[in-house]
């Protein structure tokens, strides 16, 4: 493929490193991640036989969306850029409506799939929404923000599985993973030192145990920029902040969802490989990887920024085109797919089989299939996550009679909190200053009275926001 002039960033997802530290790690990891793959066509397969069937029919009581909880861990320049509060809020929901869309065949932008590949448009069927209510039971948005120190590094740990990656997880430095059979769990962060290049890093279930990361680092990381969608014109949402085009709609968290989900890159992470031997054109010399799934073409390497189609009803070839004299890409290779490295606005699709092998890990029950094709595998690793409606909507007594009650205020910085009737409790306490940036933040509680210390901010009005089950309380007090 022609090198392309372009002063943007390209898109870059952490899959490749992650998969050499895990071997680095633990060499028996290749083989085994190498079966995993080769299973997935069967598992494809058979998901697709058993849904034409009728076999995997169900109804609306039997799978729920996947509830998501997003931990934005950034500084406070960085949580200005997203528009404070109210940005964040505003980018969390229209980055669900992203995911619904793209994960059950109703994006917008699907006008724009060339004809060869229409056929090929897949459905996975998954649905998400915010949480709404906490691991302890407290009403939450869906969202949990936490202030740090400017420059904060979050050090990807590469070379060392053993190290603390990334630090946005962790307790301490950063906001540490709801219960991971719940929960979808999304950090947004701002990747520096080893990753200062990265828009996105997932830790599937199978990259966990068995020498891998600790289970409860399951989940998605994506640049903080990079969270929620502006509208398809380009214009920005008011109240969100700043953007990041070419990755403003959305699209880094479709594709690092499709690794939550045990999808992989289609040209197989294999440095520029085919499947066979390729000499004499610009691919690398030797045998390479693929995806597992035979609906998206051999493709040698990713596809930066927005490649114009240049097959009639296709997209474009690569120097994987023929094997021998069989061409491999009648239609192109699958750049448009969400599971390639081009701008937001130039991918369109999961193909069916990519939708199926998903559907296969979030909507089946866990079991071992044997695979119509013959080759087996485990599908049904993320079901618990369709099991808990519970999550979703968070119910609570009416606040009417709740009294909140802060002083002294005006405040040297020491402030009381208390409230009435006592068999209310507090569960989380946050600051906000007056740009809307968040200063102050406590989570777990449980009582009717605190104080906290605030001596150590400047001078002026602050926000006091007392979170309970049922909702929240805000005070303004000032600090002189």
């Amino acid at each position: 493929m022609a090198a392309q002039a372009h002063a943007q960033q390209p898109r870059k997802c952490g899959l490749e490193e992650l998969q050499a530290a895990m071997i680095a790690k633990d060499p028996t990891w290749a083989a085994r991640f190498k079966a995993q793959k080769d299973a997935l066509q069967g598992i494809a397969d058979d998901y697709i036989a058993q849904k034409k069937s009728g076999a995997l029919d169900r109804t609306s009581a039997t799978i729920s969306p996947v509830p998501v909880i997003f931990h934005i861990v950034v500084d406070s320049a960085q949580y200005k850029s997203l528009g404070g509060i109210n940005g964040i809020a505003i980018r969390c929901d229209s980055q669900i409506a992203v995911l619904n869309r793209d994960f059950n065949h109703q994006n917008p932008d699907s006008t724009r799939i060339p004809s060869s590949w229409k056929p090929l448009y897949g459905n996975p069927g998954i649905q998400f929404g915010l949480a709404q209510v906490d691991p302890n039971g407290n009403c939450t948005p869906g969202y949990e923000v936490q202030i740090i120190p400017g420059n904060t590094i979050y050090d990807a740990g590469f070379s060392n599985i053993d190290s603390t990656f990334p630090e946005a997880k962790t307790a301490g430095t950063g906001l540490p993973a709801w219960d991971v059979t719940k929960y979808y769990n999304v950090w947004c962060i701002n990747f520096l030192g080893v990753a200062d290049d990265l828009l996105g890093l997932t830790v599937p279930l199978s990259f966990t145990g068995n020498g891998g990361w600790p289970v409860d680092w399951e989940g998605a990381c994506i640049l903080y920029k990079t969270l929620g969608c502006t509208a398809w014109d380009s214009t920005s949402l008011v109240g969100t902040g700043e953007w990041f085009p070419p990755f403003n709609h959305g699209r880094t968290l479709t594709h690092e969802t499709g690794h939550m989900f045990e999808i992989w890159h289609p040209w197989g992470d294999d440095t520029a490989r085919c499947p066979w031997n390729q000499t004499g054109t610009s691919c690398t010399p030797g045998i390479g990887s693929d995806d597992g799934l035979k609906d998206t073409p051999p493709q040698s390497t990713w596809t930066y920024y927005a490649p114009a189609y240049t097959i009639p009803g296709g997209t474009i070839p690569d120097c994987c085109e023929f094997e021998e004299t069989i061409n491999m890409q009648p239609t192109g290779i699958a750049c448009l797919s969400f599971l390639d490295y081009t701008n937001d606005n130039a991918m369109h699709m999961f193909t069916l089989q990519q939708a199926a092998a998903m559907a296969s890990m979030v909507l089946v029950p866990p079991q071992n299939i044997a695979g119509a094709t013959g080759k087996g595998g485990t599908v049904g690793e993320n079901y618990g996550l369709t099991q808990h409606p519970e999550l979703l909507a968070c119910t609570g007594p009416s606040m009417a009679n709740v009294q909140v009650s802060i002083y002294p205020n005006p405040s040297t910085g020491i402030v009381n909190i208390s409230v009435t009737p006592s068999s209310t409790v507090i569960s989380q306490i946050v600051v906000i200053n007056i740009l809307g940036q968040q200063v102050f933040n406590i989570n777990n509680l449980n009582n009717n009275y605190y104080f906290i210390d605030l001596s150590g901010m400047s001078a002026g009005i602050y926000f006091v926001k007392c979170n309970f089950v049922s909702g929240t309380v805000t005070r303004k007090i000032l600090i002189q």
